[in-house]
C-alpha cells in the first residue's frame, strides 16, 4: 500500500473514532433534556447543577471526580452499593438518587452519553447506583448513563455514584 493510501485509511479511522466518541443524537428528534433546563448553582463554580424542572441539585461529576471549570478531572471512585450508601450518608444533604430521579437526567434523544452532554457529559459513562431497591436485599436498580438502560444488579459490584440533593 502506498503512503498516500495509508494516510487516507488513518484519516478515515480517526474521523470514525472521533464521531463515535461524541454524543449520538437523533437528528430529527428534539432534545428531552435541553441545556436551558439546567443551571449552575450559585457559589458552586459549576460543580453543582440544578434541574430547573425538578428542583433537584446534582453533582456535575461522578463521585471521586472534581469539576475544574471545564471538565471533570481526577480519579472516579466506583463503589459497591453498601459503600456508596455509607459514603453519601456522611455527606448530608447529598444522597443517592431514586430510579425516577436518575431516569429524569436521561436524554432520550441521545446516547454516549445519554445525558445532557454540556452539563453532564464530562467524565466516565456506565452503570450508576440508585437508592431504589428491586425487592431483593441483594440487588438495586442501576441506570447506564451511556445508553439509558435500566437493570437490577447485585450490590457487591463496584459501580459509579452520582449524588443528588
Amino acid at each position: 500500500m502506498s503512503h498516500r493510501l495509508h494516510g487516507l485509511v488513518l484519516i478515515s479511522f480517526l474521523a470514525l473514532v472521533t464521531n463515535l466518541a461524541q454524543a449520538a443524537c437523533f437528528a430529527d428528534t428534539p432534545l428531552t433534556r435541553p441545556d436551558e433546563r439546567y443551571q449552575a448553582v450559585e457559589g458552586s463554580n459549576g460543580a453543582e447543577v440544578k434541574d430547573t424542572q425538578t428542583g433537584l441539585v446534582w453533582q456535575r461529576c461522578m463521585h471521586g471526580l472534581k469539576w475544574d471549570g471545564n471538565a471533570c478531572s481526577g480519579n472516579v471512585t466506583p463503589q459497591d452499593w453498601p459503600t456508596a450508601s455509607k459514603t453519601v450518608a456522611g455527606a448530608k444533604p447529598w444522597r443517592l438518587p431514586t430510579q425516577a430521579e436518575l431516569q429524569g437526567l436521561i436524554e432520550k434523544s441521545c446516547s454516549k452519553p445519554a445525558l445532557n452532554s454540556n452539563w453532564f457529559g464530562s467524565g466516565p459513562m456506565g452503570w450508576v447506583w440508585t437508592a431504589t431497591d428491586m425487592g431483593s436485599p441483594d440487588g438495586s436498580v442501576v441506570i447506564n448513563t451511556e445508553n439509558g438502560l435500566i437493570a437490577n444488579l447485585i450490590k457487591k459490584l463496584p459501580l459509579y455514584v452520582q449524588w443528588v440533593r
